[in-house]
C-alpha cells in the first residue's frame, strides 16, 4: 500500500483542485478485489494504514495521463542518422523513411524501443499508452514482447498490430492473426482471475493500405474478439480521396459497411474527414485520436472540423509520449486555426483518454455498489494511476483555470512522483526500474536499426 500525504487533489473532469488531503491506494496484491484502486481519501490517513509506503508528501495529485495514439517502434528514430531521399508529400514520408524503418526491426529492436518509450512516458506522467505496432519482418509474438516491456516498466495500455496489404497477402494475414493471438493471450489471463494492466485491439495501418478483403477480415476480428479497430484513417487527403477513387467510398463509409465501427474503435487523425463521415463516427461512438504535433510535422493540413468530433481524444503519433506538451500544441494549433475551443475543450480530450480506458479495463475492477468504475476519477474503489506533481504556481489555481495552468505553466519535469495500479513506478523523480540499462541498450538497438535500415 500507498500513502500520498497532505497533497491537493487535482481532477480534470470536472476540473478542481482541492485542499490538502491524503490519499491511500492498494497495490497489486493487495486489497482483494480491491487490488490496484485508490483505499481512501481523507485527513490523518496515517493513523488507519501504519504500514503504508510513504509515497510523498505536498504538491498536486493527479490521474495518470493517457496517449491515446502512439508507435513506439519510433522511439529509436530520434536523431536518426540515415539518408533519406527529399519528400514532397506525406506519401513519400511514408515511403522514404517509415516504412524502410518499420521494415528494419526486429524482435530486440522492438523490446528496446518499446522499453525506451514506455520508460519516458511514464517518466512524463504518462500512466497509459495506446499503442499501434508496424515490424513486417518480426510480426509474429511481437505485442507480447512489447507487453513484456509494458510490465517491467509497469504501464498500462492497449496494443494492436497494424495490419495492411503493402507487404502482400501473406504479410496481411500474419498482421491480423498476430492481433487475434495476442487478444486470445490477454483473454487467457483474465480467465486465470488476472486483471492484465495490457489489453489487445484490432489494429490496421491506413485505409490506403487495406484491401477489401482484409478490411473483411479485420472487421470480423473485432467482432469475435470484442476489441476495437485502431487505424489512421484521412489523415493525409491522399487516404480519403484514394478510397473514393478506388473504392467509391469515403474511408468511414468503408468501415462502416463492414462492421468495424464500434465503441472501442479508434481512428487515428481523420483531418480529411468529411462532416457526414463525423456523424456516422458519433453515432457509432468511435473514438478520434488527434495529433497535432505529429499532423505539424507532416504538414499534412488541420482538423478543423475537431469540435464537430464527439469522443476526441489526444495522442502523438510517436513523436514521444509528453501528453503536456501535446496538450499545449493541440491548443496553440487550434487557436492559429481561428477555432472556437479554448483549453478547457483541450483538457477534456486529454481527459477523454480515461473513457477509452474505461471500455477495455473496467470489467477487471469490482466497483464500489455495483455501479462502474472510473478511470481518471480521484475516488476510493477507483484505479490508483496516480501523479504527484512538483507545481508552485505563482497565480492562484483552482477548478476554473486548471487547464489554463496545464497550457502555460505545468510541463512533464513538474512530475514527481508516479503509481499505475498502486504500484510506485518513479519516486522523487527517481526511475523505479533501471533507465540507464534501458536506455544503454536503446543506443545499441538504435545503431542497428540505423544499420539496417541501409539499402532498405
Amino acid at each position: 500500500m500507498i500513502l500520498f500525504e497532505n497533497v491537493r487533489l487535482l481532477s480534470f473532469n470536472p476540473p478542481s483542485v482541492s485542499e490538502p488531503t491524503d490519499l491511500a491506494a492498494y497495490g497489486p496484491g493487495e486489497g482483494g478485489a480491491s487490488a490496484g484502486t485508490i483505499a481512501a481519501i481523507g485527513k490523518g490517513l496515517r493513523a488507519r494504514f501504519p504500514q503504508a509506503e510513504p509515497a510523498g508528501a505536498g504538491g498536486y495529485l493527479s490521474p495518470g495521463l493517457v496517449c491515446s495514439h502512439t508507435h513506439l517502434y519510433s522511439a529509436l528514430s530520434r536523431g536518426i542518422e540515415v539518408p533519406i531521399a527529399p519528400s514532397k508529400d506525406f506519401a513519400q514520408i511514408l515511403v522514404n523513411l517509415w516504412w524502410r524503418l518499420d521494415r528494419a526491426i526486429d524482435l530486440p529492436i522492438l523490446e528496446a524501443s518499446a522499453l525506451s518509450g514506455c520508460a519516458d512516458a511514464i517518466a512524463a506522467g504518462v500512466t497509459s499508452i495506446v499503442d499501434h505496432h508496424a515490424g513486417p519482418e518480426a510480426i509474429d509474438g511481437s505485442l507480447s514482447v512489447i507487453a513484456a516491456a509494458y510490465a517491467e516498466i509497469g504501464a498500462r495500455g492497449i496494443l494492436c498490430y497494424e495490419t495492411t496489404d503493402r507487404n502482400g497477402p501473406e504479410g496481411a494475414r500474419a498482421g491480423l492473426a498476430e492481433n487475434l493471438r495476442f487478444a486470445r493471450e490477454v483473454d487467457a489471463a483474465r480467465a486465470r482471475g488476472a486483471a492484465p494492466l495490457v489489453d489487445a485491439a484490432i489494429g490496421a495501418h491506413a485505409g490506403f493500405t487495406v484491401g477489401d478483403e482484409t478490411l473483411e477480415g479485420l472487421a470480423e476480428a473485432v467482432k469475435t474478439s470484442g476489441r476495437g479497430i485502431h487505424i489512421h484513417l484521412a489523415e493525409d487527403k491522399y487516404d480519403a480521396v484514394d478510397s473514393r477513387y478506388r473504392h467509391g467510398l469515403d474511408p468511414i463509409e468503408r468501415l462502416d459497411r463492414v462492421g468495424a465501427l464500434t465503441p472501442k474503435g479508434i481512428i487515428g487523425h481523420g483531418v480529411w474527414l468529411s462532416p457526414s463521415e463525423i456523424e456516422t463516427m458519433n453515432g457509432r461512438d468511435v473514438f478520434l485520436a488527434h495529433n497535432a504535433r505529429s499532423n505539424m510535422n507532416n504538414a499534412v493540413g488541420y482538423n478543423a472540423l475537431l469540435p464537430r468530433h464527439k469522443n476526441v481524444v489526444l495522442g502523438t503519433d510517436g513523436m514521444g509520449a509528453d501528453m503536456l506538451e501535446e496538450f499545449k500544441f493541440a491548443v496553440f494549433r487550434h487557436r492559429e486555426s481561428g477555432g472556437p475551443w479554448w483549453p478547457g475543450d483541450f483538457l477534456a480530450c486529454l481527459d477523454r483518454g480515461n473513457r477509452l480506458l474505461e471500455r477495455y479495463f473496467a470489467a477487471d475492477f469490482a466497483a464500489p455498489s455495483g455501479s462502474q468504475v472510473a478511470f481518471g476519477v480521484l475516488a476510493p474503489g477507483n484505479p490508483a494511476d496516480l501523479v504527484l506533481w512538483d507545481y508552485d504556481p505563482p497565480t492562484p489555481m483552482d477548478g476554473a483555470n486548471v487547464a489554463g495552468h496545464l497550457a502555460f505553466g505545468m510541463s512533464a519535469r513538474s512530475a514527481r512522483t508516479v503509481a499505475v495500479a498502486g504500484r510506485l513506478r518513479i519516486k522523487d523523480r527517481a526511475p523505479l526500474f533501471d533507465m540507464e540499462a534501458i536506455q544503454r541498450k536503446a543506443r545499441t538497438q538504435a545503431a542497428r536499426l540505423w544499420k539496417n535500415m541501409e539499402g532498405r
